[in-house]
């Protein structure tokens, strides 16, 4: 990724796939990761991406996407969901670095949204009001939460609620959408094959 170039979303997009195969191939290039490329951006960032992902320690975003220094503003949660810090956080990221993508991605195995999916456990009280919030979220996409098939539905679900929920919150994401500044992308990675499910653009309700 350039970093005095302007992309377009379908670039954007492209380039994330592209680092994406990469890795997947075991042919990562490992770009912008030296000292030399981050003095250069000492006076500042101008990524070409946002992205939402969970805090989960195996889903390391800059190595998934072959990406390094200034190429992605990445912001992290346990469930990656939508919360008024996350918000603030993609709110900077299309404003004030005017990052023409933002990519929610979830994965599989996702500790939050499989308490969601089983609400027996036991948790803390603040988990308790994160988890019910992912929990309310697949609810009223459809989830019945049946045993199985809907823990499996729920992990790429929950990345499309995640961004709906955004878009829905959010003002100015709505009016750079409606004036073809940006795009809001849903994605799924699966730890078992390292392979990403693309779930395509999302649009509030």
């Amino acid at each position: 990724m350039t970093q005095n170039s302007t992309p377009t979303p379908a670039q954007v997009i492209r380039e994330l796939q592209e680092g994406h195969q990469r890795f997947q191939q075991a042919e990562s290039i490992h770009p912008h990761a030296t000292e030399a490329r981050l003095h250069e951006l000492e006076q500042g960032q101008a990524p070409h991406a946002a992205v939402l992902t969970c805090s989960d320690s195996r889903v390391a975003v800059e190595l998934i996407f072959d990406s390094g220094f200034g190429d992605l503003f990445v912001i992290r949660n346990a469930g990656n969901s939508s919360t008024p810090g996350t918000l603030a956080s993609v709110e900077y990221a299309v404003e004030a670095l005017q990052v023409p993508v933002v990519l929610v991605m979830s994965h599989v195995g996702c500790g939050a949204v499989g308490a969601a999916c089983t609400p027996e456990h036991l948790l803390t009280p603040t988990l308790m009001d994160h988890v019910g919030h992912i929990r309310n979220g697949l609810k009223g996409a459809g989830l019945t939460f049946e045993p199985a098939s809907d823990l499996v539905h729920a992990y790429a679900l929950h990345a499309e609620v995640t961004a709906r929920e955004l878009i829905n919150s959010s003002v100015l994401l709505r009016e750079r959408i409606k004036g073809g500044q940006l795009e809001v992308h849903a994605a799924c990675f699966e730890l078992h094959n390292l392979g990403i499910n693309w779930l395509g653009v999302q649009h509030g309700a």
